[in-house]
């Protein structure tokens, strides 16, 4: 049986509809070469503090200027990040909605919460060595759940994240620089690589 005309341009606006709704509830506009910058931002300040400040869980008598490092590795690694997906969703002629926003907030935004409530509580109580799985674990828990309305490298980096918190809190506080270089500087850089060269940025 011969489908009508009418029928099958009818199908094809539906299928139309559905992918663009579809890609107006995911961020496809994920920067890749961000992720690798802010990579290698998390690299340097681990040098820094390995070499110059000491990292804040190995200098508990004053702590402010590693974890001040830190705190401009954050601010900065956020300005690169938003203004990567800006550019990117400007190439990609993708616009991200307000519902889609709200979403990603709603993701990501519990997970970081509670990590900053227990940066902040382990800070007040003197117990820093347990800043990197504090870091990595909801930083990662945050990551995982973001990924739910991203694409899939995104969930993967999340997981790798949970697992090397997990590894911090069974290894040696001597470690922990370690375990966040690896996890804030490598896996951005690595899982920022593949996904510009999988998704053309």
């Amino acid at each position: 049986m011969i489908e009508q005309p009418g029928i099958q341009k009818a199908q094809e606006n539906l299928l139309y509809i559905r992918q663009t709704l579809e890609a107006a509830s995911q961020l496809t506009a994920v920067p890749g070469k961000a992720l690798v910058a802010t990579g290698i931002l998390a690299m340097a300040c681990a040098a820094v503090n390995g070499f110059v400040t000491g990292a804040p869980w190995s200098t508990p008598a004053d702590p402010r200027l590693s974890l001040t490092t830190w705190g401009i590795v954050l601010c900065l690694s956020l300005t690169i990040v938003l203004l990567g997906i800006y550019r990117k969703s400007r190439q990609m002629s993708t616009p991200i909605h307000p519902p889609l926003v709200r979403k990603i907030l709603w993701s990501l935004c519990p997970s970081l919460f509670v990590g900053a409530l227990f940066t902040g509580l382990a800070v007040q109580t003197g117990n820093l060595n347990w800043l990197p799985v504090i870091w990595l674990g909801c930083y990662g828990a945050a990551v995982t759940n973001g990924g739910q309305v991203s694409v899939p490298p995104i969930r993967y980096m999340g997981v790798c994240f949970l697992l090397a918190a997990a590894f911090s809190a069974l290894s040696s506080p001597d470690m922990g620089l370690t375990w966040i270089a690896l996890g804030f500087g490598w896996l951005h850089i690595v899982f920022g690589a593949y996904i510009a060269w999988r998704h053309n940025d």
